[in-house]
């Protein structure tokens, strides 16, 4: 294998001598210091040489009756030779992969998806005023995130939750609506209730009369702000409830952590990468941003199971590997932290969790198991409907 490797560096050719005597011309050679690689008898006239292409000037000098032609060039030598010979093509290959490298990190198409036309609009310009727009270059993960959270940040009363995701050449957005209190759009009455069962913290009422109090624990549908309001005469007139009940609510929770944890994240970062692979060695070209980690699809341009070169087009999807060792306590705050990513991702209502106590913790063989009651802060509106021929009866 050495010799291989020494070979590709170095630089020989191979010459046919033709002529009468051969082996004197062979010892002439040798006489006169010619460092001879190999000798390929053809016949007692012809003969085949591999030398170092340095002593060619001095073999012809040399060479004096004899025929000398040089049938083939070996190393880096024979590599200069094919590129120059091939410089046309391999110019148009680097230019072309050059451009369809620009090309691919280009944005073409940018698709909002929603079904209310004001949400596209208002997405659509703050994407083009971040510099997400047509005929752009793409935005690398920590700058696609950097604007998710800035929009979401600038239209936190509109926007519930936004995702930019590249698809090759296109941006597919996903947006979700911030509908406040489920307000109702139609022309009817109702009352605002409880969702579930806590105690009052606050109550911001804009419409109706507020019959309860702070601090009062109330039941799942029990009625906080009624669409009855009291005139000064005692009167009472039908107008629908508008407003907004914040109540203090728990949760019981089981979780469990590991003391090893494992886990392969993605970064969200890809990018496409020209590699040329030469005697297990990787070249890779336009590879501005080299990653650590990560996985990659793989699509052969040339593959030749004779020569150990090939050249590959490959997808690079950038990761994170986690490879961490816990102690008792270090586990058990991992716990807590993954118990508030569950609570607060399986009830979006909550607007805080203001207090966390173990009930119970066990350590198990490999693992950590908690028992957590969780209080937290929670939108707990509710719009109920009168039901008109129920009172009226």
């Amino acid at each position: 294998m050495k010799d291989k490797i020494l070979k590709i560096f170095s630089s020989s050719i191979k010459i046919k001598v033709t002529g009468r005597n051969i082996n004197n011309f062979l010892k002439r050679l040798i006489n006169n210091n010619i460092n001879i690689e190999k000798v390929i008898p053809i016949s007692h006239k012809e003969i085949d040489l591999i030398i170092n292409y340095q002593d060619l000037d001095k073999v012809l000098k040399l060479k004096t009756i004899y025929n000398i032609k040089i049938v083939r060039y070996y190393g880096k030598l024979r590599i200069i030779k094919r590129i120059k010979k091939d410089i046309f093509i391999l110019s148009s290959l680097l230019i072309s992969l050059l451009l369809i490298y620009t090309l691919s990190n280009i944005i073409f198409k940018i698709e909002v998806i929603h079904s209310n036309n004001n949400i596209i609009k208002l997405v659509t310009k703050e994407l083009e005023d971040n510099g997400i727009k047509k005929y752009k270059f793409v935005k690398n993960y920590q700058e696609i995130e950097k604007i998710k959270k800035k929009i979401l940040e600038e239209n936190k009363d509109t926007l519930e939750w936004l995702e930019i995701i590249r698809e090759g050449t296109k941006y597919t957005i996903r947006v979700e609506e911030r509908i406040i209190n489920n307000k109702p759009k139609d022309n009817k009455i109702y009352n605002i209730v409880a969702s579930k069962n806590a105690v009052i913290k606050n109550i911001y009422a804009e419409s109706g009369e507020k019959v309860r109090s702070i601090n009062t624990y109330v039941k799942k549908g029990d009625i906080i702000i009624s669409s009855d309001i009291t005139l000064p005469n005692n009167e009472k007139i039908p107008k629908t409830a508008s407003g907004k009940v914040q109540g203090e609510v728990w949760y019981n929770i089981n979780i469990e952590y590991p003391y090893q944890y494992h886990e392969i994240k993605y970064t969200g970062n890809k990018k496409k990468v020209l590699v040329l692979n030469l005697l297990n060695k990787r070249i890779s070209f336009f590879d501005f941003h080299k990653y650590k980690t990560f996985n990659r699809n793989i699509k052969y341009i040339f593959n030749n199971n004779i020569t150990p070169i090939s050249l590959i087009y490959e997808d690079e999807y950038e990761t994170n590997i986690i490879n961490e060792v816990y102690d008792y306590n270090t586990a058990r705050e991992k716990a807590i932290t993954k118990a508030k990513e569950k609570i607060l991702e399986k009830y979006p209502n909550i607007k805080d969790i203001t207090n966390i106590k173990i009930i119970k913790e066990e350590d198990k063989k490999n693992k950590i198991s908690l028992n957590l009651f969780v209080t937290c802060l929670e939108d707990i509106t509710e719009y109920q409907e009168i039901d008109n021929n129920k009172e009226t009866s």
